[in-house]
This record gives structure tokens, sequence and C-alpha cells, in this order.
């Protein structure tokens, strides 16, 4: 009976507030009309005689932080439109007009007082079009996707402009319908979400209040009504853009392809053709990568690939369709060259930068009973590397012609609650080179996927399978089975085995994930996950590991309406991970916690402990061996940043048991709003790594291998220093620097002897100092380890130590909207060297003696439509 009750007490803890959340207030529904008079000119005034039509929204509620309360300020929105875009108005009064914040920022940043509307124009509650500004004029555009996810890197071709009034700020929208996605309807209703954020105090109020514990924005947006008979075009949008460059750089005089400067350029197009309301085709030639500035510094020293962001207008057009990173990573088209040359002394090459894009046609939309489309189709060109050597030159195939294809289907259910799809990708390569028979000439992938809300949303179910088939010479196909993805050649493993004469590849993966996303504080996750070892996605989509399964799940307590806080949170969890054979590799749990006080203050608090396992792939491609657990601290303070001067600081600390390692890491930054018109931040990344079992090399001696490992001592130091200047909104000035530096030393070398052993003692033999010797022209160890005085073995001494600065000075001027001139200035400077000074300061001091390399670019891209 007891039991019963307890049973009853959680039966009614998780479900009644499901029930209860379900009694939703109504949405709010605006009403727009068509513009009599003529259209407003964008320049943030509310002057214009149109703005005297239709009907002014002002009930406005507060979302943050007292979730349903009257906002302490009075917000007014308007929507117009006409027959070729709609026309947004906000009026934002404030009793302390001298407290709006005006901060400045880059396009795309999120500063100071802001104001937005979002329209979920296909009303399918997956994806919205996010049109922000901030009260400084800075424009920020977006896709919203449920979860509080969403991508910036969108850009659409709009306009707004604000204005002060004696005790309110103005913004003026206008977004052309060509930028939206929308079914064709003599009456259109779409999803609508209007907002307003004060930074001083850290208020959102919203049009249509989507409750903090829902299930995502998209499903509770508030309505527009009112849209009718919008003119049907043959939208016709083309933006080339050119771009020159030089290039200065120390001379080395025995390089033939080296310069002290050097001149480029180049010049594409993008171009879009609305085939109807709802399809729209996108078309490239070379496409531009975008300026952007210098990813962040890093020394990997691990085997999985960095992950880039895309940047190229093309791909980002409908990429919500395509978002499936696993079978789809956009930058592998057009990527750098895959083959490179073995050089010897004195042997150099010269190879372009990227594939050059022949050309790519994208066709996607979705129709108006909710199935959605998209079709990429694009060939790179043939690309060349030239060799010189000493008596001769000549030029190899460095990349062959190749097709890439994309296709991906989804159908729509139950008014957005279910939604069942399909992907599909194919890579075709033209090689009749020897040399490229490592280059797969065949690789295809497609997945099923199915996801279903129940319970009015509260929760979701989840299911992916997904499989992949790839072909080729036995060369690539052996190379795919070495890879660190899967070491088909572990000693140790049962379910797999190199076969050298395989020309195919084949494999699969899936996960199952169910959770309760909303309705009252409790929320869990459970999911499984597995990859076969002879999945491989990775010619059109980025998997850093196959042979692979994992499961887990956790439990939180989620308050968004405390009395004493604005919200706080607690989260339990527990996962495991093993190879696909069912081996453990570790179980790990975690506590984790926030809290956000009334002052803004913040803290994030987290402990996990990971237990022992079997690691597969410390060896790369040894037999896996006996790993001891660790504990990890982590812990984050972020202050008010609606203060002039704000900052956070994360500190994390792992211990793991064998008492030998440690990682310990400070990361605080600060920013500095200067001015109204100037923003300036600082990171510090300080961190110190001893890892007492750290992989350098496996060296094959009388028929065997010797895995040889040592304990790393490694110290990081990072800085990353901004400065935004916004001369005009249009206008502005970003510079970024950052210096990097990563020294590491090996010591306490050591062999793998029983790699299965459970004990450090029977793990490992020490390699002794009287086994070694430093060849120190080579920077090679020779070791001698039957101590006959003849070197058995020899490999690279993997001291280093790792300098680098890049910075980036970027002057961008939108002179009309969608169309964009820039100036920049990039410098670096980088050395990789086997040199084991262990200081930190005396590296800092010869970083500024690196030679330099400078870029200055000057790129122009221009929009108009037809």
């Amino acid at each position: 009976m007891a039991e019963n009750k307890v049973l009853w007490l959680i039966f009614l803890c998780m479900f009644i507030p499901v029930f209860l959340s379900a009694i939703q207030a109504p949405k709010n529904i605006y009403t727009t009309q068509h513009i009599v008079s003529d259209p407003p000119h964008i320049d943030g005034y509310l002057n214009d005689a149109c703005w005297e039509e239709g009907t002014w929204f002002t009930d406005f509620q507060q979302y943050y932080p007292d979730e349903g309360e009257a906002p302490s300020q009075k917000t007014a929105m308007k929507v117009l439109y006409d027959d070729d875009a709609l026309y947004v108005a906000f009026r934002s009064y404030d009793n302390e007009p001298d407290k709006i914040d005006l901060r400045a920022g880059r396009r795309d940043d999120f500063s100071g007082d802001v104001v937005g509307v979002c329209f979920d124009s296909y009303y399918d509650h997956r994806a919205g079009f996010e049109f922000d500004v901030s009260a400084s004029g800075i424009k920020v555009d977006l896709i919203l996707e449920n979860g509080n996810h969403s991508d910036a890197a969108w850009d659409a071709v709009w306009d707004a402009k604000t204005a002060l009034e004696d005790s309110a700020w103005t913004a003026e929208f206008r977004i052309p319908f060509s930028q939206l996605r929308y079914a064709d309807r003599e009456e259109q209703v779409w999803g609508m979400h209007a907002w307003r954020w004060i930074n001083r105090l850290q208020e959102e109020s919203q049009f249509s209040l989507i409750p903090r514990d829902g299930p995502g924005h998209l499903f509770d947006m508030g309505e527009i009504h009112g849209i009718r008979n919008i003119t049907q075009k043959r939208r016709v949008e083309i933006m080339p853009y050119t771009m020159g460059k030089l290039i200065t750089q120390n001379k080395d005089e025995d390089n033939p392809f080296s310069k002290d400067s050097e001149w480029g350029g180049d010049i594409g197009f993008d171009g879009k053709i609305g085939l109807s309301s709802d399809f729209t085709m996108d078309f490239t030639v070379n496409p531009d990568f975008g300026q952007v500035e210098s990813d962040p510094s890093q020394l990997n020293l691990t085997v999985y690939e960095t992950f880039y962001n895309e940047k190229r207008p093309f791909f980002l057009e409908g990429k919500n369709i395509f978002d499936f990173t696993k079978l789809f990573y956009s930058r592998r088209i057009g990527q750098a060259p895959s083959y490179d040359p073995d050089l010897n002394d004195n042997e150099y090459a010269k190879s372009a930068d990227a594939t050059s894009i022949l050309g790519a046609v994208k066709i996607s939309g979705k129709t108006r009973k909710g199935l959605s489309i998209g079709v990429i189709e694009s060939v790179t060109g043939k690309e060349t590397v030239e060799v010189s050597k000493p008596f001769s030159r000549y030029t190899e195939t460095a990349e062959p012609v190749t097709n890439y294809f994309v296709g991906r289907v989804q159908q729509d259910i139950d008014s957005g609650n279910a939604a069942i799809g399909g992907f599909v990708t194919a890579v075709n390569r033209d090689i009749h080179e020897d040399h490229l028979n490592f280059l797969p000439k065949e690789a295809y992938a497609a997945s099923l996927d199915y996801e279903q809300y129940l319970m009015d949303r509260a929760y979701q179910f989840e299911v992916n399978l997904f499989g992949s088939s790839v072909s080729g010479h036995r060369d690539a196909i052996l190379d795919l089975q070495e890879s660190s993805l899967r070491y088909y050649q572990r000693p140790d493993a049962d379910d797999v085995s190199i076969d050298s004469s395989r020309t195919k590849l084949q494999g699969h993966g899936g996960s199952i994930e169910f959770d309760k996303v909303s309705g009252g504080c409790w929320r869990f996750h459970t999911s499984l996950g597995w990859r076969s070892p002879g999945l491989e996605t990775n010619d059109m989509g980025y998997l850093t590991l196959a042979d692979h399964m994992e499961a887990g799940g956790h439990v939180g307590y989620v308050v968004n309406k405390p009395k004493r806080l604005s919200y706080w949170s607690l989260f339990a969890g527990n996962w495991w991970q093993s190879n696909y054979a069912g081996d453990l590799e570790y179980t790990e749990r975690f506590l984790e916690g926030f809290v956000r006080f009334k002052n803004n203050l913040a803290i994030y608090t987290s402990v996990y402990r990971r237990d022992d396992g079997w690691d597969p792939r410390l060896l790369r491609g040894g037999p896996s061996i006996y790993t001891q657990g660790l504990y990890c601290i982590n812990v984050n303070l972020q202050s008010d940043d609606a203060k002039q001067v704000y900052g956070n600081v994360n500190f994390h600390v792992h211990a793991p048991d064998d008492h030998e390692s440690t990682i310990q890491g400070v990361h605080p930054r600060v920013w500095w709003k200067i001015s109204d018109r100037v923003m300036s931040s600082a990171r510090l990344d300080l961190a110190r790594e001893k890892e007492w079992l750290h992989y350098i090399e496996t060296c094959d001696w009388n028929n065997d291998k010797r895995y040889i490992l040592g304990s790393l001592d490694r110290k990081t130091l990072g800085v990353q220093l901004r400065f935004d200047v916004s001369i005009t909104p249009d206008l502005s000035i970003q510079y970024y620097g950052n210096p990097y530096l990563s020294v590491g030393k090996y010591s306490d070398l050591k062999r793998i002897d029983q790699a299965h052993s459970r004990s450090y003692d029977d793990l490992y033999q020490k390699i002794d100092d009287s086994e070694i010797t430093y060849n120190d022209d080579d920077w090679v160890m020779d070791i001698d380890e039957n101590r006959d005085g003849e070197t058995d073995y020899s490999f690279d001494n993997p001291d280093f130590n790792y300098r680098e600065f890049r910075s980036n000075l970027v002057i961008r001027w939108e002179f009309k909207p969608g169309s964009t001139f820039y100036l920049v200035w990039t410098h670096g400077r980088s050395d990789y060297e086997g040199v084991s000074d262990h200081s930190l300061k005396n590296n800092w001091s010869t970083l500024w003696d690196l030679e330099s390399k400078n870029v200055f670019l000057a790129k122009m891209s221009y929009w108009f439509s037809l």
C-alpha cells in the first residue's frame, strides 16, 4: 500500500503540471491591413502618413523576470503591408529616457535595448524568420527554432532604422516578402512573435506571452492575420562580388614559389529565383566564403577534426531544411584539395587554398500541406598542385572533379505535432590518377527520421536511423578501416579486422530519444545511440567517431518563477559509453545547478564522476588499455551584463584517480562599454595539464609493436581582444587580436607491456634513461631497448613549443540593404618548434620576433533584384 502511494505521488508530481499547462491563455492575434497611402520612408521616425492607418498593439506582457506581469515600460507595435513588403513600427516608451541603452555592436550582436519581430510564415511551428534592431540601430536577423535554438549566420536583405523621441525610442522595419517563405493562399495566417528587451532592467516583454516552461517559442507564438492576395512574383535576386588582395610576407629564398608580395583577386556571384511563394531556387558560381575574423587559435593534440561554421550565403539559404550535420557538413563542398605530395629536403609545392566550385544549384521550400523538400546539386573543379624539385618541376592533380548531391524530404503531421522525413547524400569523384586512390570514388548516405510530441507537446519522442556505403580502390577502403574513427587494426578487436582487399565499406547508426520538455518544473531526458564500425559519412558529413554506443539520461527540476531568485535549476544524470562490441569505456554521473539572482548575478556549477573503463583509442590502433576514473568540477560566475563594465570567469579542475594527472584552468572575460559607440572585451585562457599516459608513437621492433607513451606537462596561454566601433549602424570598425601559446614537455617515457592489466605496475615498463639517445640534429630519440649498443627504434622528440598570433582589422560598410563593402587587414605569425622551453614568459617574448604574413583585402558585394 505504501509503495502504491509513492507511485501515485510521483505520478501527480510529473503529470498534473502537464495537464495544468494545457490550460493556456489564448494567443494574441494581430490583424494587419494593406497600406492605403504611400509606404513609409525607413528612417526611424514614425511621422509618415501610413502610420496613422491600422492599429497599435500595446498589451505586452513580461516574459522575464516576472512572467505574466505588466511591463515596467509601455511598448506599442504596429504592422502594415503592401504588395512587396511588411512594415513594422515600434514605439518603446521609457520614463527614464536618459537611461536608454544605446550601446553599439557588430551586425548580429544583441547589444543594449532591443526590439524584434519573428514570423513563422509557414506556420508549421518549426522555423521562424526573426528581425531585430537595437536602440542604436544595429540589425540582427536569424532563423529561430524551438528549444531556444537559433542560427544568426542567416542574413536577409531588409532595412531598419531607429530614432529618439522625448520619452521613447522608435524603430521602423521594412521586410520584403521575398525574404520569407510562405504558402500560396488567398489569406495568410502566420505565427508572430514580437518582443522588447530593456537591458538595464534585464526585462523582456512580449506581444503574446510564451511560457518559460513551454515546449518552444514557435509552438506558443501569437498570430498575425489580414495579409491577403500577396502578388505572386517570380523573384530574381543577384548578388555578385569582387575582391582584390595583397599578400606580403618574408620571402623564402630557397622556395621558388615564395614571394615578398603577391597580388590576387576573385569574382563570383550568388543568385536566387522565386519559383513560387513557397519554393526558391538558389544558384552560385565560385561562392564567397564571407569576410569573417580568424578562428580562435588552438593546438589540437587529438585525432578529431576541428569543426568550422558555414558562412557562405548560398549554403545558408533554407539551412534549417538541411540541418543534419552527421550526413551533411556543407564545408566539404569547396574544401582545401585533398592531396599533398610527399616532399623531401629542398622540395616545395604550391596548391590552391580551396577547391573551386564550378556551379551549384539548390531548390528548397515547403508545400501548403507541410511537405518540405530540399535538393542541392554541386560540382567542384579539378585542382592541381605544382611541385618543384632541385632539377625538375611538374604538376599533379590535387583534387578530382567531384559531384555532390543532397536530398531532403520531411512531412509534417497533425499540425506540426509529428513529422517524418528522409535524407540522402551522394559524392562521386572522377578519379583517374593512381596517387588519388586514397580517396573514395563513391560515397552514399541516407537516413530516416521521425519525431512526435505528446500530451500537449510536454513530451517529445525522436527516432533517427541512418546508414552509409563507401566504395573505391582498396587503398581508400584500407585507409578508412585504419582511421581514427574505427581502428580495425586493434589486435584485441574480436568483431572487426583489417581486410586489405575490400573495395567497399558499409555501416549504420541511429538514436532513440524520449524527453519531457515542458509543463511544470520536472524535466527528464533518456537516449540510446549507436554507430556500427563501418559507418562512414565524412565525404559529405561530419562524423568523429564510429564503432560506438552510448545510453543514459538525466532528470531535472527547473523553477522559472522563484520568490527570492530570478531562476534556478538542478539536474542529475548518468551516462555510459562502449564500443560497438560492448566493451565498456566508461560510466559517468553528474550533478549540475544554475542560479540567477535578482541582481542578475549568475552561478553555474557542475560536478561529475567518470569511472574506470577501457579505452580502445588511446593507443591509436593498439589494444584497449585500462584507464582510471576521475572527478571534474566546473564553476562559472557571471555579473550583470547591463552594467558599463561586466564579466564572467570560469574555473575547472580535473582530478584523475592516478594521482599523477591533473587539469586546471581559469578563463576570465571582461566587457567594457567605453561609450555608446565603442565596446571592448578581453578574455584570458590559462590552463595547466598534466597527463600521466599520453600517446607519443607506435614503433616496430622484432616483428612486434612498441606503443610509446609519456607524461605530458602542458601549459597554455591565450588572450582574445576585441574592439568594436560603430560610426553609424551601417559603418563599423572591428578589431580582433589573439596571441596564443602552448608548450609541452614529456617525461617518464614508457612502453605498454600488458595492455589489459588494471594495474599501472603491469600495464607498462618505464623506458630507462640509459636506453635513450637524443639526436639533437634531427630532434629524434633513439631507443636501445636491449642495450646492445644498436638503435632498435626511433621516434621524434615529442616536446613542443607552439606560438601563434592572429588579428583582423575590418571596416564594414553596408551602403544599401544587402550590399556591403569591406576593407580588411589580416595579420598572422606562427611557429611550431620542437624545443622544450617550458617557459610561457620566454615564448611570449619570442612570439613577437616571428616572421609575419599580412593580407590586405578589399571586397564589395552588390545585391539587386529583377
